[in-house]
């Protein structure tokens, strides 16, 4: 199991793997489809709101997937110092995997 921090882990335990420092993972993400759908269906919009939210937090949950099967690919024991940041229609995650001492 990997271990998940926000922040950086605490160095009595865990050493960052020097090749795994700061890896960016981007994803594009977009809600032109939906638009095109509700401005020819017009009353299936009714009740459904704030489709961009749900559409990165769709698109967040794809790249941590990611994260975590690289993360069982290098046998890294922690993920850490975890970095978001949302643009217009892209999303980058920054993280850095860690290993147990000895």
């Amino acid at each position: 199991m990997i271990d998940i921090f926000k922040n950086r882990p605490p160095k009595k335990i865990y050493l960052p793997i020097k090749k795994y420092e700061k890896k960016e993972f981007k994803a594009k993400y977009s809600i032109d489809l939906i638009e095109k759908f509700f401005k020819r269906f017009p009353e299936e919009k009714r009740g459904r709101r704030k489709f961009r939210e749900k559409e990165i937090q769709n698109t967040k949950i794809l790249i941590y997937e990611k994260i975590f099967q690289k993360g069982y690919k290098i046998k890294a024991d922690c993920v850490g110092l975890i970095k978001e940041k949302v643009d217009k229609e892209l999303i980058i995650i920054t993280v850095t995997y860690f290993k147990k001492h000895g």
